[in-house]
């Protein structure tokens, strides 16, 4: 069975992992892109560079996110059964994160072939490391409900985020975190180390200083890959910048505390839509192992 692969944009794969994906797929893998609107206007995730996106941000601009359409992952289901396949996966951001998912599913229910819809409860890099699970799995031949059932499994298991924002305040706009929680952070001059619980922001630790949260998330990234680790899977850490830049002093001190504990690094710029709300010079971490 000819196998298809659809996304959403804030995994923000880089050209090696696309490229990748469509090998494994027989060229049936599709993006199905979110929105950012900058003081109005709308822009495709991927569009603007992550410096211009700071500058407008800080600048006071209104920044906010549009999540993909019913209409955009029909379109892409339709395109990639055109092209021959028999039934596709779908593994999208956290529906706790965004109406995306919702919009994967209400697409797949108008389709006669087989549409499987996968929550990844992540995005960033754990929506990407759930894609590697997914093509590998697709590579070797496994029929469509196992492989759903194991990149869900790992998304529960095998990836686990941390990340610091400059601010609450984005996040506070959103929804996220409620306002008291804001206000107070900001009053104790607090920096929060946030992750995701099935799916959704949780705080995870509240120091005094952007020194401490990164060695917090050292803490966490060492007792993380500890948990999930085997003698078969190595863990490994991906760090992650909004702004894009993998020489910014945070990531470099980050890296060398990471690698210093004997864990991998790789770097990966947040997604436009993920930096709307967590504001620009947020900095995470997502610990994780390989297919």
């Amino acid at each position: 069975m000819r196998v298809g692969l659809v996304t959403d944009s804030t995994a923000q794969l880089s050209a090696d992992e696309e490229s990748a994906l469509r090998e494994v797929t027989g060229d049936l893998f599709a993006v199905v892109p979110l929105a950012v609107l900058v003081s109005g206007v709308a822009f495709a995730d991927g569009e603007l560079e992550p410096a211009h996106l700071r500058q407008k941000m800080n600048d006071g601009a209104e920044v906010s996110t549009s999540m993909a359409t019913p209409a955009q992952f029909s379109n892409a289901y339709s395109t990639l059964f055109d092209h021959g396949a028999e039934a596709i996966i779908t593994v999208t951001m956290s529906g706790e994160l965004s109406g995306t998912r919702d919009s994967a599913v209400a697409a797949a229910r108008n389709e006669e072939s087989l549409v499987n819809v996968v929550d990844s409860r992540t995005t960033s890099a754990g929506l990407a490391g759930a894609l590697a699970i997914a093509g590998a799995g697709i590579g070797q031949g496994h029929d469509v409900g196992s492989v759903a059932g194991t990149v869900a499994d790992w998304c529960a298991a095998e990836t686990r985020t941390a990340f610091a924002p400059e601010t609450l305040e984005h996040l506070r706009r959103g929804g996220r975190i409620g306002a008291a929680s804001s206000i107070m952070g900001r009053a104790l001059q607090i920096v929060p180390v946030l992750g995701l619980s099935a799916g959704a922001v949780a705080p995870l630790a509240r120091v005094r200083t952007r020194a401490k949260a990164l060695d917090r998330m050292v803490a966490l990234a060492g007792e993380a890959a500890a948990d999930i680790a085997s003698d078969e899977q190595q863990a490994y850490v991906e760090i992650q910048h909004a702004d894009g830049q993998p020489n910014h002093p945070d990531v470099i001190t980050l890296r060398d505390k990471l690698e210093g504990i004997g864990l991998e690094t790789t770097f990966r710029t947040l997604s436009a839509i993920i930096t709307a709300h967590v504001g620009s010079g947020t900095i995470g971490i997502t610990v994780q192992t390989r297919p």
